[in-house]
């Protein structure tokens, strides 16, 4: 999204349910990296919901993507009672959790000053309802479609994946009514639109796909021979399809892994809750790295890297993290979604617990297969996502939306 000619800079409101400094996890990576493709073009303005007192006070980077940036202070113990409260409604505890009656005095305060109002996520639409300007959702994944898949995996009579069950099905009704009510909604992945919209019109465009991407690492990576028996994976731990990835993978694939390659050991990397990263720390093989300055350090000391996750939606970071600085990948099938990878050429894939310590033992004995899986998957990071080529078609629908006359009435009458 270059400037061209004398075209004017458009006021944009960017609403985000979390502080995106610093871009830990994959969503706030990915609306900054938007942000910063939208700002070469605009000026934007951010208004930000923030869950830590400290949030409020943080230092926002010089980095020239904001012209302004607002915070408001929503306590975690509020958002828990409005969405206990939401239990009793058709509303999605997703949303609800997000209310703020504070937040929507600024919001209406500040889109009068602006031409486009920009959402991210679901969670903050309805702070968007009945705004005159253009309405832009960055939905990223569809929620529901992650939910669904969490109640599949867990056990039926559990009392969470009931709540799992009742609160995918009120997520999508929301989710599908939201993509008719927006002027423009970007997701990350083709598996979320159908999941959404099974049979979109021919001559609906507002909808666009567009993947995310990934920043290739400075320094070359070293060949496999010279990794040792490390095994990394990557994400904010505290997520609910990343925990449920990384104690499924140290509790039914890292054993066998270890009895067959004693010197193997995990490297978890970005941010684990307190209490799992003590009991982790009490096992044979596992290192809690942490959250790192710099991904290279620990992942140029490892010889694979792994994306067990077993449900989920979008596109996986990690996988692109990892194929960016040339390592050999494993991933289960739901962490291939949304990416063009091949398998056997890219990175191997596996789904059993047997597939997966079968996977992980050959690339840790197996140099070349570990070397070329390593090329070929940085190769294709390349080709398919750099940032500024991945959101493309993202960053051309906006510009297109906030540049034309504007007309809302087509899609006016679809809300309920």
């Amino acid at each position: 999204m270059e400037p061209s000619g004398d075209a004017p800079r458009r006021r944009i409101l960017l609403l985000t349910p979390r502080f995106p400094y610093p871009p830990t996890g994959g969503d706030r990576l990915r609306i900054l990296e938007m942000a910063r493709e939208v700002s070469r073009r605009h000026q934007l303005t951010l208004l930000s919901l923030c869950q830590q007192e400290e949030e409020l006070e943080q230092e926002v980077p010089r980095d020239g993507v904001f012209t302004a940036v607002h915070r408001v202070h929503l306590p975690r113990w509020a958002s828990w009672v409005k969405a206990a409260r939401a239990l009793a409604s058709r509303q999605p505890m997703q949303v609800a959790y997000f209310q703020s009656e504070e937040f929507q005095r600024h919001v209406d305060r500040l889109l009068p000053e602006n031409d486009l109002v920009w959402c991210h996520l679901a969670r903050t639409a309805p702070y968007a309802e009945g705004a005159s300007t253009p309405r832009w959702l960055e939905m990223t994944d569809a929620i529901s479609l992650t939910l669904e898949r969490a109640a599949r995996v867990g056990s039926p009579l559990h009392p969470r994946t009931w709540a799992y069950r009742t609160e995918a099905r009120r997520m999508k009704r929301y989710e599908q009514r939201l993509l008719g009510e927006f002027d423009l909604v970007t997701l990350i992945a083709d598996a979320d639109r159908m999941h959404l919209q099974p049979r979109p019109a021919q001559e609906d465009r507002h909808v666009v796909v567009a993947p995310n991407g990934v920043a290739l690492p400075t320094r070359p990576a070293p060949p496999a021979g010279e990794r040792g028996s490390g095994i990394a994976l990557v994400g904010r731990m505290d997520s609910l399809a990343n925990r449920d990835a990384l104690w499924y993978f140290v509790g039914e694939v890292l054993p066998g892994v270890l009895a067959r390659s004693p010197g193997a050991r995990l490297h978890i990397v970005g941010h684990v809750l307190p209490a799992d990263a003590d009991r982790l720390r009490r096992l044979d093989g596992v290192q809690v790295e942490g959250v790192v300055d710099e991904l290279s350090t620990v992942l140029h000391r490892c010889r694979v890297g792994v994306c067990p996750v077993r449900f989920g939606a979008g596109v996986q970071n990690k996988l692109l993290d990892y194929m960016a600085h040339g390592l050999a990948a494993v991933s289960s099938s739901v962490g291939v979604e949304g990416l063009q990878v091949e398998c056997g050429r890219d990175l191997l894939m596996a789904d059993s617990p047997d597939d997966w310590i079968e996977a992980v033992v050959w690339l840790l004995g197996d140099d070349t297969l570990a070397s070329s899986l390593g090329a070929s998957g940085l190769a294709y990071v390349e080709r398919h996502h750099r940032w500024d080529a991945a959101l493309a078609p993202a960053m051309a629908a906006a510009d297109r939306l906030i540049t034309r006359p504007h007309s809302r009435a087509s899609r006016a009458g679809t809300r309920s």
